[in-house]
């Protein structure tokens, strides 16, 4: 007995030490020592003269982009196998093609603009983890990391990727990893990717960003996409190992346009932020106070509504009276209204009666969040590579219940996980840096679920009843109104109600449109209100469907373009309210029907076959006189 108690002594012994030598090696050895982190103009040609040159259309033009985006330089990318940097995204976004994982993918239309948005938490890592002299290659954080990828290849159940790094307790910890070889090396491929945007832009005809993605955990999302005007730029990007909350964030982005640059930051997947994303306190537990809302509104103009990993207008279970609810419904943990934006957009009337500064006034934008490096990729019957790398390679992996980033969610939830995201429509005088950036700056701008709808929307005083050309209500939108985006003060004359003037134009590569929507939010003093609006409807929409069998629908139905001049008949000339639109096609095969007609493959029945893809205009915000 004593011999067997020395052995089980020792057994323990061993175990404590080798978890000892395991949590030394994964915690010890990152470089924290500080360098500068100056602003400056990092450009390598004078595009300023070259985007005078480009003509400019004072009543704008319609660009189409993308601005959420990841390289082999984002940790999770390059997890799950994408070997594509970002001078292969921007081609691909110019309509190149690309291998992505054994498939051969192009787009059907070229980006106007793209962002890539590699997260700057382990950027620094990522170049010991990719290059074989780097001075951390070889450490035990590399190898575990390294190891990891490689099963990624021969695992069944792929979709474990994402859990078992979001789940790895030497990873997400909010601070670098012994692999960090110092700012240096972030530096350094912060310049790989700002060569890449200076390498394709091309002013009047494809524009790019320096941008990055600020990624405050991986469970409860509370991310932002971080965009420059131009390359006045840091020498690298501040990561949630840095600024640890937004304000901390925001502040940082103070820092930098004191120095000469111009920001902005936006929020997504509000759906996954566990109620995280629009809070009525500040990162310390106290309430909201008008400077946090003021610094806010600086710098988060726009919302990301619509991506691969779901939708976050609404979610159909807390807006039951919403018939088109639920659309890429997704979500994991904690779910709550407070995740979604239009209940964000309502609590900013609110706290704008209260502080007299609005904290979540959003425009709306679509992106992608591809994985792949592939931005723009959001047809639905491409057949091709979802955008997750190996996670969701083929309609065999697809196919499998769980293979999606959480296997919590409802059955028929997981597989709206990935659809193949939106993008961001903007109207700009020209395709220039500068011209794009202040149409999102100013909000107008609206997002798509991957669809190229066109739509304006205006609100003013002195509009016609009714007009016979595009261009003349255009030109009635911006001398008697406001665009989208804005904010329209009361009018001169006692109680007279706005106007809208309400356009849009579909896609010709997609379904014809069903109707038009208005959401309207207000707050009257005590309570929060909503309520939609069918401010148009296309003539001959009755019993238009999509053949299960061959995945084609009737082009005979709907509308090719709908318009028209509305009142809102409940004005309330005392009360804040916010109106935005919510344009919809008519149904269309969903990316699981293509998969099950192409591959062969089967789908739960609870999972739709179809899709109404849709865009939602950026909200004009109503002010009353006496605010």
């Amino acid at each position: 007995m004593k011999l067997l108690g020395k052995i089980f002594a020792g057994l323990i012994l061993l175990v404590v030490l080798a978890a000892g030598a395991f949590y030394y090696a994964a915690n010890t050895g990152a470089n924290m020592e500080e360098i500068p982190n100056s602003v400056s103009n990092k450009a390598v040609k004078d595009w300023e003269s070259l985007e005078e040159k480009v003509p400019h259309n004072p009543q704008k033009n319609l660009y189409f982009g993308d601005l959420h985006v990841h390289t082999r330089l984002s940790l999770d990318a390059f997890f799950t196998g994408n070997e594509r940097d970002a001078d292969e995204a921007y081609q691909f976004a110019k309509g190149f093609p690309m291998n992505v994982v054994g498939n051969r993918v192009q787009l059907k239309q070229p980006l106007d603009f793209t962002g890539i948005t590699d997260h700057s938490e382990f950027l620094g890592e990522m170049y010991t983890y990719q290059n074989e002299d780097a001075e951390k290659h070889k450490s035990f954080m590399s190898r575990l990391y390294l190891w990891q990828r490689s099963r990624v290849y021969e695992d069944k159940n792929v979709g474990n990727y994402f859990r078992r790094l979001a789940g790895n307790p030497l990873i997400n910890r909010n601070k670098h990893t012994s692999s960090f070889a110092g700012y240096e090396k972030v530096k350094n491929n912060w310049s790989k990717l700002l060569e890449a945007a200076e390498k394709h832009y091309e002013p009047g005809k494809f524009t790019t960003f320096a941008a990055y993605e600020w990624t405050q955990g991986l469970i409860a999302h509370n991310h932002r996409n971080i965009v420059f005007r131009d390359m006045v730029v840091p020498d690298y990007p501040i990561s949630s190992y840095e600024a640890k909350n937004e304000l901390a964030l925001w502040e940082s982005l103070q820092h930098f346009t004191d120095q000469g640059a111009s920001v902005i930051a936006i929020p997504h997947n509000s759906n996954l932020s566990r109620g995280n994303m629009f809070t009525s306190t500040m990162p310390d537990g106290n309430p909201i106070t008008k400077e946090y809302a003021a610094l806010r509104q600086q710098y988060e103009r726009l919302v990301e509504v619509h991506q691969n990993k779901g939708n976050s207008e609404v979610y159909a279970d807390f807006w039951k009276n919403d018939e088109f609810a639920d659309f890429e419904n997704y979500y994991e943990g904690a779910l709550t209204r407070s995740s979604f934006v239009r209940d964000a957009l309502k609590q900013g009337l609110k706290f704008e009666n209260q502080l007299g500064t609005n904290p979540f006034k959003y425009g709306m934008i679509g992106s992608t969040d591809t994985h792949n490096s592939t931005p723009g990729s959001t047809e639905e019957d491409k057949g091709t590579p979802g955008q997750f790398g190996y996670a969701d390679a083929t309609a065999e992996i697809r196919s499998k219940e769980g293979w999606a980033i959480s296997p919590h969610s409802p059955p028929a939830k997981v597989y709206t996980a990935v659809n193949p995201g939106g993008l961001v429509a903007v109207w700009a005088e020209a395709n220039t840096r500068g011209a794009i950036y202040d149409g999102l700056a100013s909000r107008e701008c609206y997002a798509t679920s991957g669809n190229r709808n066109k739509v304006r929307f205006f609100g003013g005083y002195g509009f016609k009843d009714n007009y016979k050309s595009y261009d003349s209500l255009v030109t009635d939108g911006y001398q008697y109104g406001v665009p989208m985006g804005s904010t329209l003060p009361a009018s001169l004359s006692a109680n007279t109600p706005p106007s809208f003037l309400i356009w849009a134009a579909k896609d010709p590569e997609a379904a014809n449109l069903e109707r038009i929507q208005l959401i309207k939010g207000w707050y009257d003093g005590k309570d929060l209100q909503e309520k939609i609006f069918d401010v148009i409807l296309a003539d001959n929409i009755e019993g238009a469907s999509v053949n299960p069998e061959t995945g084609s629908w009737d082009k005979s139905k709907g509308a090719t373009e709908l318009s028209t001049i509305w009142t809102d008949p409940e004005f309330n000339s005392d009360q804040e309210a916010f109106y935005y639109l919510r344009v919809l096609e008519l149904p269309t095969a969903r990316w699981n029907l293509w998969d099950e007609l192409k591959y062969g493959v089967k789908y739960p029945e609870s999972v739709a076959k179809t899709i109404r893809e849709r865009a939602w205009s950026s909200p004009i915000w109503y002010k009353p006189e006496n605010d």
